[in-house]
């Protein structure tokens, strides 16, 4: 997505705008437009819950930015899935889209973010097992096509994970396993303590985005997380 540089980093208001000065106009004069970056696709991965949710726990100060929309995240998940072959060996090191990011100032130390694409490991690795990657995880089963994981990673930070199975047409039989797609949401923004909350919010993200990327085996993704999730 191309932008004049005063556009490309601004970050709007939870539900504000920012102007930007886009050069000249016809005439050689400034021509100021009040364009803000476009964080539909924040709003769409939240909802209106989420939304509601952050603006509580940031006291409404939360602003949002986007980096990747739904469409450059569909690309380049589908391309990434068909540039697959079973025959690829080790674990591949996918792009993931950076859907939406949530702060309360100039610093990012603090923020929200949520991140879609290619998993690097198959749906069916066991989480719960400590690796040379990644210490172990607590993992959840939802359905036969769906996973919640979270738990420290080897960095110290605290990460929230859904895999879903989606088979994208004319890629090699089992690429939805192989491939799945992965959804992160880190959050050292809100406070928020309810791994359930985090999860539901993960889980709403995660059915706009298989919707978005087309998967053909149709996922069933709930609104929540199951009962044992507190």
């Amino acid at each position: 997505m191309n932008r004049p540089l005063a556009c490309a980093t601004a970050i709007v208001l939870l539900l504000g705008a920012a102007a930007c000065t886009t050069g000249k106009d016809d005439k050689g004069k400034d021509a100021t437009t009040e364009a803000a970056p476009d964080v539909s696709t924040c709003k769409q991965l939240l909802g209106e819950s989420g939304l509601q949710w952050l603006e509580d726990r940031t006291g409404g100060k939360a602003r949002l930015e986007v980096v990747d929309d739904l469409e450059r995240a569909r690309s380049l998940f589908h391309r990434q899935v068909k540039d697959w072959t079973p025959e690829e060996t080790g674990v591949p090191t996918f792009l993931r889209a950076r859907t939406c990011l949530a702060a309360t100032g100039a610093a990012t130390e603090r923020q929200l973010e949520i991140r879609y694409g290619a998993s690097y490991f198959p749906f069916d690795t066991p989480f719960d097992e400590a690796t040379g990657v990644s210490p172990a995880q607590t993992e959840t089963a939802v359905n036969s096509a769906v996973k919640l994981v979270h738990g420290k990673d080897s960095d110290g930070i605290v990460r929230y994970r859904v895999y879903v199975k989606c088979k994208i047409p004319g890629t090699p039989a089992k690429q939805e396993n192989e491939i799945p797609i992965e959804g992160r949401l880190t959050d050292s923004l809100t406070g928020e303590t309810s791994t359930r909350v985090l999860y539901a919010h993960l889980l709403h993200s995660a059915k706009v985005v298989a919707n978005t990327f087309g998967c053909e085996n149709t996922p069933v993704i709930p609104a929540e997380p199951p009962a044992s999730v507190k």
